[in-house]
Order: C-alpha cells, then sequence, then structure tokens
C-alpha cells in the first residue's frame, strides 16, 4: 500500500509540474528566466507536407494574444520538442534563413551578424526528444538552448524580435499554429 501511495504521489506531482501537452510532448505551466517567471501562452505543431515536425510553445510574462506586446522588447521563451526524426543541420538551417527572410520582411541584413552567430549553433542530426529552448531577457540577450546546454547568448532587441517574429510575426511559418501560441 505504502508503494501505491508514493506511486501515485510521485505521478501526481509530475503532471502537476507539466500540465500542457502538444503531440504528446509536455510543456510547463510556469517557466523561469532570469528575474522574470513566464506563463506558458499557447503552442502547436508545425508539419512539414504531412510530418509532424516539431512541438512549440511560447512562454510569456501574463497571458496575451498580442504580439506586437511580446515583440515589443517584453521577456518570452519559446521551447521545442522535436517529434520527427532525421533532420539534418541543413534542412534546419535551411528553415531557419526562410523564417528570419519572412520575418524581417526581406531585411537580414541589419541583423547578419547575429543570425550568423545563431546559425553556428546548429550541427548534427535531429531527432525525436531533441529539444531548442530560446529565451530572451530585455537587456541581457537571447539565450539559445540545444538539448538543454547553452550555446550561447545573442545580444539585442531586434533578434530576439526577429527569431520570435518567425512563429508570431505578421508572416509567420504558420497561421495556425501562430494563433495557438497566443491563444486564440
Amino acid at each position: 500500500m505504502k508503494k501505491f501511495l508514493l506511486l501515485a504521489v510521485f505521478f501526481g506531482l509530475t503532471a502537476s509540474m507539466f500540465s500542457k501537452s502538444i503531440a504528446g510532448k509536455e510543456f510547463p505551466d510556469n517557466l523561469k528566466i532570469g528575474k522574470y517567471n513566464l506563463v506558458f501562452n499557447g503552442g502547436g505543431v508545425i508539419k512539414k507536407f504531412l510530418f509532424k515536425v516539431y512541438a512549440i510553445g511560447l512562454f510569456t510574462e501574463s497571458k496575451t494574444s498580442d504580439a506586437n506586446a511580446i515583440l515589443n522588447n517584453k521577456p518570452y521563451a519559446i521551447r521545442i520538442h522535436f517529434i520527427h526524426n532525421g533532420v539534418t543541420d541543413d534542412k534546419i538551417k535551411e528553415a531557419w534563413k526562410e523564417g528570419f527572410h519572412k520575418s524581417t520582411g526581406g531585411n537580414v541584413a541589419p541583423l547578419q551578424k547575429e543570425f550568423e552567430t545563431f546559425m553556428s549553433y546548429f550541427k548534427g542530426t535531429y531527432n525525436e526528444n531533441d529539444t531548442y529552448q530560446f529565451e530572451y531577457v530585455p537587456g541581457e540577450g537571447t539565450k539559445i538552448i540545444i538539448n538543454w546546454k547553452v550555446q550561447g547568448v545573442i545580444p539585442g532587441a531586434g533578434f530576439a524580435k526577429a527569431l520570435a517574429g518567425i512563429w508570431i510575426g505578421s508572416d509567420p511559418r504558420d497561421n495556425d499554429v501562430k494563433n495557438d501560441m497566443l491563444g486564440k
């Protein structure tokens, strides 16, 4: 009986820590980055053709459906959990280039150095359960975390806006996922 009670408590605590499930990937209700306590704002699934590639979640200071409020120098975190296996760094980098091009309205040049630094962090092949996390703290920059290891911090609100803009900007990767991330 004691073992049963211990298991029930363990699974109950685990379930309360991660209450958002997207395509079988778990996202916490809350996330602390720097001095900020963020809440899960929303998330969705990015697909390529008929394949689910990754689940994505957005964390903000408070729930909001206003993308501009997030993009204008507010702290945020974006977490990506891969669903698909065998995504090569070449495919990832091509997707980043396309995303940044759309996010900046084709004006990538002012952020070229930051984009090159960002791209340099992606090496190898990504598979199911690999994770990216991007944490933006105003005045500090965007921390790039791949598989729970910090790769570096890219300074500037402009880069943070361009990165988040891939999913929640005016020309997002997927309009339905944008709406899901913004809780619409």
